[in-house]
């Protein structure tokens, strides 16, 4: 296979750690071992770049939201279309649509230097009355965008919707996020990993960032419906906003001896207590893809979830664990797997074998380099309008 140079934009890279960092550092890597090239261009941030085995180049706008992780302002793109025209590259692939980087960058690439470009949509628009406004400035930023990669079913429903009559020919190709496969692995024996942590009995384990919209403020509850279960452990790994709220539920369900709020954890951490899980937990709805949901089952934990979201599309209802249709079902899923140790050990043994079998990096990279070459095949879109215009005066002020 030919060798690509390929670039990946995006405002939410390292040293920021969240879902759309990693996916892109692991795309990055294996990209590189199947022998590629492969630049990160990114926004400002403290990391050790030179140990990456990929190129990073960081760019600072004129507008710099540190909390948010975004960098905004054209000085900074005049900087990106001078690295372009050293580059050479044969593809721009951008991440999320809601990054200004990875739409900026996408922009220019197939705009102005007719190098094709395509941008993954990792996540839903959300509610909210701004949205009206929030389509209107997405349709019109993502024009020039030759194709789109939407990481489930229900994300490119939501992406359809977005654009509207706007998409006109352009595809959207459904390719799942993918996974380190020998990373987020089964452990050799649960029972003595829960040793090493701390833990006893059942562990029902969930990582979320913890906002309102994640819903892990249900957890106390259900723990106090649990109360006739005292051998069940709850873990909730994550931080965020909703921590306080969290904290304040678990005193008033008198749940402080099963409910443990653990924090922020590195990913090696996150392993250790998912090979020590004996079922994984995520009440959140409004979930894009499940990629929590997905390292628990890749370390061949069943999952019970909601069946809203992508998220359904990553767990097999009765084969690589339980989905609901609301809060009462994902109570008595919950009690089910509990209940039934058998059960539960078979939908591991699926789970881990799903996962090696749809969403190892292995399979989702040569889905993601076919995606690759249809776009480049197909070519980039026109240019725009006033570059066009920049270039003939150039043209006649040379003749």
């Amino acid at each position: 296979m030919e060798s690509l140079k390929i670039a990946l934009a995006s405002d939410w890279f390292f040293p920021s750690v969240g879902g759309v960092e990693y996916h892109i550092h692991d795309l990055a890597t294996r990209l590189v071992e199947m022998g590629h090239e492969v630049h990160v261009i990114t926004g400002p941030g403290d990391f050790p770049d030179h140990e990456l085995p990929y190129f990073v180049h960081r760019f600072r706008g004129r507008l710099t939201l540190e909390n948010v992780h975004v960098s905004i302002g054209t000085g900074m793109l005049k900087e990106v279309n001078e690295l372009y025209k050293r580059e050479n590259f044969d593809i721009t692939h951008g991440h999320s649509v809601y990054s200004p980087i990875a739409v900026g960058v996408s922009n220019l690439s197939s705009g102005i230097r007719g190098v094709p470009s395509l941008i993954t949509d990792h996540s839903f628009l959300g509610d909210s009355p701004m949205n009206p406004i929030n389509i209107a400035l997405l349709r019109l930023s993502l024009q020039k965008v030759d194709g789109f990669i939407a990481v489930s079913r229900a994300v490119e429903n939501d992406l359809r919707s977005i654009l509207g009559r706007s998409l006109g020919d352009r595809e959207i190709h459904t390719i799942p996020n993918g996974i380190d496969t020998g990373f987020w692995r089964p452990a050799g024996n649960r029972e003595e990993k829960k040793e090493e942590l701390g833990l006893n009995g059942l562990v029902i384990t969930t990582t979320s960032r913890l906002t309102k919209r994640k819903r892990i403020h249900v957890i106390p509850l259900i723990a106090a419906r649990l109360e006739t279960r005292e051998d069940v452990n709850f873990v909730i790994i994550g931080d965020g906003p909703e921590r306080g709220n969290i904290e304040r539920l678990i005193r008033r369900y008198g749940v402080d001896d099963r409910v443990r709020l653990v924090g922020k954890l590195p990913r090696e951490n996150v392993r250790d207590y998912l090979q020590a899980t004996d079922v994984y937990f995520s009440p959140t709805i409004y979930e894009a893809f499940g990629i929590a949901a997905l390292e628990a089952l890749a370390c061949g934990v069943p999952v019970v979830a909601n069946n809203h979201g992508g998220i359904s599309e990553v767990v097999r209802h009765g084969e690589t664990g339980l989905v609901s249709q609301d809060d009462a079902e994902l109570l008595r899923n919950l009690e089910f797997l509990l209940e039934n140790p058998e059960v539960r050990r078979a939908m591991g043994r699926r789970a881990r074998k799903s996962v090696e079998e749809e969403f190892s990096w292995e399979v989702v990279v040569k889905n993601i380099l076919r995606v690759y070459r249809l776009t480049i095949e197909r070519g980039p879109g026109e240019p725009f309008v006033l570059y066009r215009l920049h270039q003939a005066v150039k043209r006649g002020i040379g003749a």
